[in-house]
């Protein structure tokens, strides 16, 4: 059966509409419905403006206590396949140009140097997705002690190439697949994408009292 179209993707990034939600809920039965705290300010942007540019922001494994390959061949088993490549270009090229059903993630590090793992028959729309419910469950079992998501693919090779770390990376998202994945599988995994790259990126503070 056809899914239904809607009009707007919530993007809860540094900005949380999430916990301004639960501050809201918090003040409800003590301040009624009529009160500042159960508004919030937002920005309606056409996701396919030429001016946001989506980023991928990959994955980043330290200290590894297991061969993160075995383990990938345990949980993928028969779609599972890794391909090695001589270089972080090749890596790059092969992980950008993949098409087809199946899914192409760059490994870097965790024992090896440079390859291409490849899911077919994933269970999410992103590979990005398909990668995080696996590494949930690899931290949860002691895999490797800690994770970080990283934008920049320099960044990643020079942190995941020393010794008991691992780096994943990702293609970027097409703007294409946000609803659908959206509208197929509900919210996004954490951190599947950026706005820009990271040395694009401002810190600031804002503040306002709420009565």
């Amino acid at each position: 059966p056809e899914q239904p179209v809607f009009l707007f993707a919530m993007g809860d990034g540094n900005h949380s509409l999430a916990t301004a939600k639960a501050i809201w809920e918090k003040k409800k039965p003590l301040v009624g419905m009529d009160h500042p705290s159960r508004f919030a300010l937002v920005e309606i942007d056409n996701v396919h403006d030429q001016g946001l540019e989506f980023e991928a922001i990959h994955r980043l494994l330290f200290g590894l206590k297991k061969d993160l390959l075995t383990e990938l061949k345990n949980a993928f088993g028969a779609n599972f396949s890794y391909t090695e490549v001589a270089t972080a270009d090749l890596l790059k090229q092969s992980v950008d140009s993949a098409r087809g059903t199946g899914q192409a993630v760059g490994l870097v590090g965790g024992g090896q140097q440079f390859g291409v793992i490849e899911i077919d028959q994933p269970a999410s729309n992103l590979p990005v997705g398909t990668l995080q419910t696996f590494l949930d469950q690899f931290l949860q079992d002691g895999g490797a002690e800690t994770i970080d998501y990283v934008h920049g693919r320099d960044v990643l090779e020079r942190m995941a190439l020393k010794t008991g770390n691992a780096g994943l990376y990702f293609s970027g998202m097409h703007k294409s697949d946000l609803f659908k994945t959206v509208i197929l599988e509900g919210a996004l995994p954490p951190k599947t994408f950026s706005l820009g790259q990271a040395h694009e990126k401002r810190f600031y503070m804002e503040a306002r009292k709420i009565v």
